[in-house]
């Protein structure tokens, strides 16, 4: 069961005119996006937003008098953790700030809400207006001169670019990622002047590949490019395996198809030039033998001070070397019974518990 994406966009908005304007002008711009209606169902809501490459929360003045757009928000928030996908906040006409702390037109719908929901609920709305308040995002009265049309170009604009960037996809249900990816998300986010290389360890089966690709679905972002080099012991296997692996790392760090090379000496010259002049996010799935190893951490010092590379492995003793070591180990560890019973559920049943 692999993540799939659906739809270009998804919009969560309750300003109708603003909404549909930007609907129209993704449309122009060759980018169908998905609008929920009234009719829509919670759980495929929930699918709708999981299956949407970027999602667009536009908060207006009344963006909290709806507990349905309030509903959409918290499962965004929850959606960008889980699977990476981008979450750009809009906006219309308020306040980040009053966003954050719920003042201004945000401060009398939680007081209505207090009577009518859990407390529980009432919290997590609160909790995802302050998470989507923090992540920055465009603001109508800082950009465009406040012209909404000019401001709707430039949404037009970012989105256009989000899309040239591979959202890597990754398992629908992915139980006790978050506390396993949380530690490599952080190391990721580190400023340094190094290269730094992390190894990702473990039993086949474990999680790795999922783990190393929520966590570069969060950060490539963060560089001036980024490779995702999946089952490279598997590629290594064919004729042409290792000048397949350079075409594929040439082509994500250059933006641009890499159709040939003639040697491997030659793709080694080309990766050296492309990488030692820009912040790179490099990922090697599943290595498996000391060589492939020591030839990535040759491979340092060609990188760009700020990089970071991140490899996978089932083979915990290629990290007993002396070389090895300069990499920094993270084991991972397996589910817990509770974690264990709430994966097989929903493969077995579609549901987080068993009936």
């Amino acid at each position: 069961m692999s993540h799939q994406f659906v739809h270009h966009v998804f919009l969560s908005f309750r300003s109708k005119t603003f909404g549909d304007h930007l609907h129209t002008a993704l449309l122009n711009a060759g980018i169908p996006s998905f609008r929920p209606d009234d009719k829509e169902l919670d759980k495929n809501l929930q699918n709708s937003i999981q299956e949407s490459r970027i999602l667009i929360a536009i908060i207006s003045k009344d963006y909290a008098s709806s507990y349905r757009c309030l509903d959409e928000l918290t499962h965004m928030i929850q959606t960008k953790k889980a699977f990476g996908n981008f979450l750009l906040p809009v906006f219309y006409d308020v306040d980040p700030s009053d966003v954050r702390k719920q003042k201004g037109s945000f401060e009398e719908p939680f007081f209505n809400f207090k009577k009518r929901y859990k407390t529980e609920k009432v919290d997590q709305w609160r909790a995802a207006l302050r998470e989507v308040a923090d992540l920055g995002g465009m603001v109508l009265q800082n950009q465009a001169d406040g012209s909404e049309s000019r401001f709707i170009q430039e949404i037009v604009k970012v989105v256009v670019g989000k899309l040239r960037r591979t959202v890597l996809s990754v398992d629908p249900h992915p139980i006790g990622i978050d506390s396993r990816v949380k530690e490599i998300d952080l190391w990721l986010q580190e400023g340094s002047n190094n290269v730094d290389i992390l190894a990702i360890h473990g039993m086949g089966g474990i999680g790795k590949t999922t783990i190393a690709k929520i966590a570069y679905n969060l950060n490539f972002d963060r560089f001036e490019g980024s490779s995702f080099l999946a089952d490279v012991r598997k590629v290594l296997e064919k004729y042409d395996g290792l000048a397949r692996l350079q075409r594929q790392l040439l082509s994500n760090i250059l933006g641009k198809n890499v159709e040939k090379i003639y040697n491997v000496n030659e793709g080694s010259v080309k990766i050296q030039e492309a990488i030692s002049c820009k912040r790179v996010l490099l990922v090697l799935d599943d290595i498996d033998n000391i060589d492939q190893l020591n030839a990535v951490l040759g491979m340092r010092d060609w990188f760009y001070p700020g990089s970071k590379i991140i490899v996978t492995t089932r083979n915990g003793h290629l990290l007993s070397s002396t070389e090895a070591c300069r990499c920094r180990m993270y084991k991972l560890k397996t589910l817990d019974a509770k974690e264990s019973l709430q994966l097989f559920s929903w493969h077995a049943f579609r549901d987080e518990t068993p009936r």
